[in-house]
């Protein structure tokens, strides 16, 4: 077997199946973001008389989700499916998930190899957490994993990143109490992503940048932060509306089903912003992410871009 496609929201998991596969764990990366396929067949395709076998990752490809393909591309894809360099293996990996509609998808299914990772639910990440802990020796209770599960907003890569962190503190097996783990993992990706969306509402690009940077650390898609973005913007541009049609603040919740707290925090954030300025940065967020989706925009350079524009 000498093309695998890997797919799974977990880049740590990702890794360990790259790692049941290059046994010596040997292998050249090609992330597309920063590379063309062009490139990647050129390399794969490329044999020096002093190799006996080379395996490559391609990392964030697109041409197996569901969005948009260049055809030529596919077509090379689906040429090289049909005669691919027996002295190379090839290993696509995607975090965004997979169409098993696409000619490509199939073709790998039937002739090659396909490993298609579904999220974990929290029963599962419940054990997922026991029997990593159970592996070092240590042990942990229902409170704890519940807290960490929430707290890690279901990212299986936040939370083996936090239960290293409290193994490191205790260096030594035992059982993970939970005001230890209280006070030993990050603070909440909610509380951060609240904090990002503020900072950026009251156009503060120093922090929102700062915040961005933090949350990039615990592989927070800048997609999700922008939709986000987009329905504060979006909620604001609404309670700007309900007052132009003079509605008093019960029916303003009522219509928004928020509390008085919220619609006061909209209404303060809002007097920034013209309804006009709202709907042009809907705009924005709308056109990042399609060109994100299609792959014509790299994700956090257009982030980045936006915080920018936005902020000024």
């Amino acid at each position: 077997m000498n093309v695998y496609l890997i797919s799974s929201n977990s880049n740590r998991i990702i890794d360990n199946e790259i790692k049941k596969i290059v046994k010596d764990n040997e292998y050249l990366t090609m992330n597309l973001n920063k590379t063309s396929f062009d490139e990647v067949l050129k390399e794969v395709n490329y044999c020096s008389f002093m190799d006996d076998k080379k395996y490559i990752v391609v990392s964030n490809i697109t041409l197996f989700d569901t969005s948009k393909s260049d055809e030529l591309v596919i077509k090379e894809l689906l040429d090289y499916l049909e005669h691919p360099n027996e002295n190379a293996t090839i290993i696509f990996t995607t975090l965004n998930g997979i169409d098993l509609r696409k000619k490509q998808t199939k073709l790998i299914k039937e002739k090659y190899q396909l490993i298609n990772i579904l999220p974990f639910d929290k029963r599962m990440l419940n054990t997922e957490i026991s029997n990593y802990l159970r592996s070092k020796n240590y042990s942990i209770d229902y409170e704890s994993i519940v807290y960490l599960i929430d707290n890690a907003n279901s990212n299986y890569d936040i939370i083996l990143n936090e239960l290293d962190k409290i193994m490191i503190y205790y260096n030594k097996p035992c059982k993970v109490s939970f005001k230890d783990l209280k006070n030993i993992v990050g603070l909440s990706l909610t509380n951060n992503n609240f904090s990002f969306v503020s900072a950026v509402v009251n156009k503060d690009l120093r922090e929102s940048l700062r915040i961005l940077k933090d949350l990039k650390v615990y592989k927070v898609e800048s997609i999700a932060l922008l939709m986000l973005l987009a329905r504060e913007y979006r909620l604001m541009f609404y309670l700007k509306r309900y007052q132009a049609k003079g509605l008093n603040m019960a029916s303003i919740c009522k219509e928004m089903k928020m509390m008085e707290w919220q619609v006061n925090k909209l209404y303060t954030n809002g007097l920034k912003y013209s309804e006009g300025e709202l709907l042009n940065n809907l705009k924005k967020i709308s056109i990042i992410d399609i060109g994100i989706k299609s792959g014509n925009m790299e994700k956090d350079v257009s982030m980045i871009n936006f915080l920018v524009d936005v902020c000024s």
